[in-house]
């Protein structure tokens, strides 16, 4: 089934109602629902919609879901990814646009409209770039959001982005201690529309490639309300003489409180030869720090599963030398150093079901510690039926949930302890070096 490009305007021409929404959103609410009457659109559609708060602008972009009927003739809609495109003047875009826009705005007071015609809206849209041109990125990105919401990716590119998402949902939650702020970050990823090949609409699946004008990680396709320039920030962590800055595609930078997270992308390779994807999480308040390495199941027969190598050989090996030059020998000194775990080193395994944009989930996973991970491969480990190692959820069945990982962290009860920033910037360079891409996720007090 083909994909509407359905296209909204929408004014809130109630003036108090007007002001409590507009005002919503600059305080930081990511979504809005209104009761309005729309021909020509499906209940559970996702669209675009241009917002007007004034006769004369438009003042944000954002997704819009036709939901179910709430009064007679209207169905309520959410809107949501808001995008401020700084009050437009509407006779700017008309000055651009030939065809008329006023009459398809939609009078929320009257809740009655319909869908702007798909070529009057892409010209539309066109016309606002060309007016914004600072926005154009995060506009494109508002506009992949629906355009490729429901479609699961495949491909090399994509396989490594899987693993990179949910190092930072994870990242997330454990800062945040709930699924809130992982969920609004990043249900508002999306790719680039032109590194999308190979679409199939009828079964909601496409290739995803690594272009030379596109950014090099999943970071690069969530809000840039969160991105940092990396001139702007300089961190002795994340550098080391002779090499270039690791973070040169900006630092995402989120707050909670009286706490911040700092998340740095760090590759040394292109998508499509990188071996895989490692998060360091340090919090320095609790001096403690997690090494997590991703690795992909795949469907063999309806069961997901992990077939061991010499290369998971050689990175476990890594892990127990780390495990033992950071294990700290020193009695405790304080309540914070209190640990029901102090090995830092653990391993995700990851369904490769796809890669999904407008998703804030998390893919259900097994989270299995170093010394698990050792057992699980050696020869007292679960065999296959032919004998050979292979990992699945009922041959590990000691694993912990995303859940119960992040909460663990979240509270200090997991984790290396006494860790200091010149042994993770040993590990981060030791890492760094050996073709797989860092997700470096750094918590510290403001």
């Amino acid at each position: 089934m083909t994909r509407k490009n359905t296209g909204l305007l929408v004014r809130f021409d109630e003036s108090r109602r007007a002001d409590l929404i507009k005002g919503k959103i600059g305080e930081g609410f990511e979504t809005f629902s209104d009761a309005l009457s729309v021909t020509d659109w499906d209940v559970g559609q996702l669209s675009t919609a241009l917002l007007s708060f004034s006769a004369s602008t438009i003042d944000y972009i954002s997704l819009a879901k036709k939901g179910n009927q709430v009064v007679t003739s209207k169905n309520r809609v959410e809107f949501s990814s808001i995008l401020d495109v700084e009050s437009i003047e509407i006779s700017e875009i008309e000055a651009i646009l030939p065809a008329v826009m006023q009459r398809y705005f939609i009078r929320a007071s009257q809740g009655i409209g319909g869908a702007i015609p798909s070529k009057t809206w892409v010209e539309t849209m066109e016309a606002v770039k060309v007016l914004r041109p600072h926005l154009v990125s995060e506009i494109d990105r508002v506009l992949s959001l629906q355009r490729f919401s429901g479609m699961r990716f495949h491909g090399s590119v994509a396989e490594v982005q899987i693993q990179e998402r949910e190092a930072l949902g994870i990242s997330l939650d454990i800062f945040s201690s709930n699924n809130k702020l992982r969920s609004r970050v990043l249900s508002e990823w999306a790719p680039p529309a032109e590194a999308v090949f190979d679409l199939d609409e009828e079964n909601q699946s496409a290739t995803l490639r690594a272009l030379p004008s596109s950014g090099p990680s999943f970071l690069s396709g969530i809000s840039k309300r969160y991105i940092q320039e990396e001139t702007a920030i300089q961190h002795d962590l994340y550098t080391w003489p002779g090499s270039a800055p690791v973070h040169a595609g900006g630092i995402s930078v989120f707050e909670q409180g009286g706490r911040k997270l700092s998340v740095i992308y760090a590759n040394r390779n292109a998508l499509e030869h990188t071996l895989g994807v490692d998060l360091i999480y340090y919090n320095e308040p609790f001096e403690l720090f997690v090494l997590v390495q991703y690795k992909l199941m795949n469907d063999e027969g309806g069961v997901m599963t992990y077939r061991p190598d010499s290369q998971l050989s050689a990175e476990l090996a890594r892990m127990d030398a780390f495990s033992q030059a950071v294990k700290s020998q020193a009695p405790l000194t304080s309540h914070k150093a209190h640990r029901l775990s102090d090995d830092g080193f653990m391993m995700k395994m990851v369904p490769n079901t796809g890669l999904m944009p407008a998703s804030g989930e998390l893919i259900r996973g097994m989270y299995l510690s170093r010394e698990y991970m050792n057992f699980l491969i050696s020869p007292a480990g679960p065999k296959g039926p032919r004998g050979g190692s292979q990992i699945t959820f009922e041959s590990a069945p000691r694993y912990l949930t995303n859940t119960e990982f992040s909460s663990l962290i979240h509270s200090g009860w997991i984790g290396t302890r006494g860790v200091g920033t010149r042994m993770i910037k040993d590990i981060i360079q030791s890492y760094y070096s050996k073709g797989r891409a860092l997700l470096i996720s750094h918590e510290t007090s403001k």
